[in-house]
């Protein structure tokens, strides 16, 4: 089946090469890094000699550490021509960025990595480059690529498709009919995310606690909470653990880049707090797997969570807003832009009304400010300079 092209992505990562810098692909498994690289390989073998390492391919299996790696770069440079190092997963060879900063460094070579864990961008890495490289993050499909790869017209039933089954790529390949298909899919990602990318990696030893509050966070969506209301809550299930393990635990889920953690902002004070977050996956299909059991998927927090991965797909910083004891949705900023956006299923109702829009209209500044709604009488609202539009309009927008 012929590949279909993210080219946003390709265009980022072509604008990056030359510089002298390391580029390095992040993303959770399965998000389309591989599939990105693989196209970067076709157009750049035009331009010069492609050296291209897969990690997970079983023929590379001895290379293991940045030494042995090193050497496979080297028997595959050509002198006298522009070399592209290509290295899917890297993060599979140990001390990896020894052997990268190594390279990025010679004259005519570029190099370009992917990666599905975190840690493979600590301090430590970060000063092993010495600021040399460059993070672009791959996400799973938005709703735009989902209906390019889709074949389909954005409509109704389009949108609750996406919303239900998410972004993976390869997913497209299978018919939307085929749910039975779609859901072990979706599946055996998870179990490949929280088995070699946890478990693993981070040496897990309670398993069946990190399994939980994978469940919690998905069930949890949106919801500010907290390491120590995390325990108190599991205390109350009989499953006794300490803040510490939990937070430890927290950030194992994230590193993976399976889920995100947003910080509070305070609006009036124009500070960020330190404590009690809120979680979002990356991928709305595989949040709703975990939630799968539930008798519906609370469309409200699945909504929520397609606004908070377009927000960041579009290069904004997000995060939740607080005003005098109520809460903004989402503040996202981007360079000097800052824009205000509330979320909500439908906004008919008097209440549902006053809280949206009310919450809104007490912050006094000039940046414009959304209610993104699926309600059909949308298109009849305008109240005080607040624009209130249909999800499915605020997803398609550049």
């Amino acid at each position: 089946m012929e590949r279909i092209k993210r080219n946003n992505y390709i265009a980022q990562v072509s604008s990056l090469l030359g510089k002298g810098e390391a580029v390095v692909l992040t993303g959770h498994r399965r998000a389309g890094k591989s599939c990105i690289l693989e196209l970067l390989s076709d157009e750049l073998s035009a331009d010069g000699n492609v050296i291209y390492i897969d990690m997970e391919d079983p023929a590379n299996a001895d290379l293991t550490s940045f030494r042995e790696l090193s050497e496979k770069i080297k028997a595959g440079v050509v002198e006298g021509c522009r070399n592209y190092v290509l290295i899917d997963e890297v993060q599979e060879v140990e001390e990896f960025e020894k052997a990268l900063r190594y390279w990025v460094k010679q004259d005519g070579v570029d190099v370009v990595v992917t990666g599905s864990n975190a840690a493979m961008l600590s301090s430590d890495i970060a000063n092993s480059f010495a600021g040399r490289y460059h993070r672009v993050h791959v996400s799973s499909l938005d709703y735009r690529e989902f209906l390019l790869f889709y074949g389909l017209e954005d409509s109704d039933n389009a949108f609750s498709q996406y919303l239900r089954w998410g972004g993976l790529p390869f997913l497209y390949r299978v018919p939307l009919e085929d749910e039975r298909t779609r859901t072990e899919y979706l599946g055996s990602i998870y179990d490949t995310i929280f088995v070699k990318d946890i478990v693993r990696r981070k040496n897990v030893r309670n398993v069946a606690l990190l399994d939980n509050l994978a469940r919690f966070v998905a069930d949890n969506s949106g919801k500010v909470f907290s390491a120590n209301s995390i325990a108190k809550y599991l205390k109350g299930s009989n499953l006794a653990v300490s803040a510490n393990t939990v937070s430890e635990y927290m950030d194992a889920l994230c590193d993976t880049y399976m889920i995100d953690r947003v910080k509070r902002y305070d609006i009036k004070g124009k500070s960020v707090f330190e404590q009690q977050d809120k979680y979002y996956f990356e991928d709305l299909g595989l949040r709703n797997y975990l939630c799968r059991d539930k008798r519906s998927l609370d469309m409200e927090k699945v909504l929520e969570g397609a606004v908070y991965l377009k927000l960041k797909r579009s290069g904004y910083d997000v995060y939740v807003g607080q005003l005098n004891g109520k809460e903004i949705d989402f503040v996202a900023r981007r360079g000097d832009e800052l824009i205000y956006v509330q979320v909500a299923l439908q906004v008919s109702g008097e209440e549902t009304y006053e809280r949206e829009f009310g919450n809104l209209k007490q912050i006094k500044d000039n940046y414009p400010k959304y209610v993104v709604t699926m309600d059909p009488n949308v298109g009849l609202i305008h109240d005080s300079g607040i624009v209130a539009c249909s999800a499915r309009q605020f997803l398609l927008n550049s």
